[in-house]
């Protein structure tokens, strides 16, 4: 006569009520996705995140076509057109069961200003090139030796991957960002800075930003308070263990 296990039917019979469960789960969210679809339209759109682009250009650019049903909408198009606007770095799109369609905007942030003669223009630290937006107004450093052009253009040159680095770095540490007013590269120094006062020349040479910016705040609090800036024609911050000084 077969045995029976006693332990393997009680274990079967225990995962009955779970799968019933986990089938009902199913089959009730399958239910609601189709009546959802049938059912709910898309009548309202609802932007976040964005305080640089107004909600109407916004708007223009999604040109949702209301009273459809979710399924219909291609929203990966929406999106697409809405990121060719200059300041929207992403579009990220979800329908709320109300059929409500949300967009939260990631905008791009200005880095700095690019000047080439009477031309000037916004640059993220992408590199990407942003119009200058009316009545907006930005405390940024002046970088020189890049084309001002007012088309949506990437700055990929190495100078300008340096300037990015060095730029982002000075706006985190706060003390360098608040000190500097214009900036530029070249071969022999790497990134050059003019400080807001009294426009002394700064040398930040490439790479290990973060050091070199806690120096120059070093040396700002423990010898040019003492000495004045006024005495100081060129600090050259190249180097991590030193500075070296060029004075007046």
């Amino acid at each position: 006569m077969a045995k029976t296990d006693k332990h393997s039917t009680a274990k079967k019979g225990s995962l009955l009520p779970w799968a019933t469960a986990i089938m009902l789960v199913t089959g009730v969210a399958v239910l609601a996705a189709i009546y959802w679809n049938k059912n709910v339209t898309v009548n309202n759109v609802v932007f976040s995140g964005n305080e640089l682009i107004e909600t109407e250009q916004l708007l223009r650019a999604a040109d949702v076509p209301f009273g459809i049903n979710p399924d219909s909408l291609d929203i990966s198009i929406i999106a697409e057109r809405i990121e060719q606007i200059d300041y929207v770095k992403d579009a990220i799109l979800y329908i709320e069961p109300s059929g409500d369609l949300n967009i939260n905007i990631v905008e791009r942030a200005p880095l700095a200003v690019l000047i080439e003669g009477q031309h000037k223009i916004y640059v993220d630290e992408e590199g990407v090139k942003l119009p200058i937006l009316q009545g907006k107004a930005f405390n940024l450093p002046i970088v020189y030796g890049f084309e001002a052009s007012d088309t949506r253009d990437t700055l990929s040159s190495t100078a300008f991957r340096q300037i990015s680095r060095f730029l982002s770095n000075a706006k985190e540490h706060g003390f360098g960002w608040a000190t500097i007013s214009e900036v530029a590269y070249n071969n022999e120094h790497g990134v050059v800075a003019l400080s807001h006062e009294n426009g002394v020349k700064l040398l930040f040479g490439n790479n290990e930003f973060k050091t070199k910016l806690e120096n120059w705040e070093a040396f700002y609090v423990e010898v040019i308070r003492t000495k004045g800036i006024r005495a100081m024609q060129q600090v050259d911050l190249r180097f991590t263990n030193q500075v070296v000084t060029k004075e007046i």
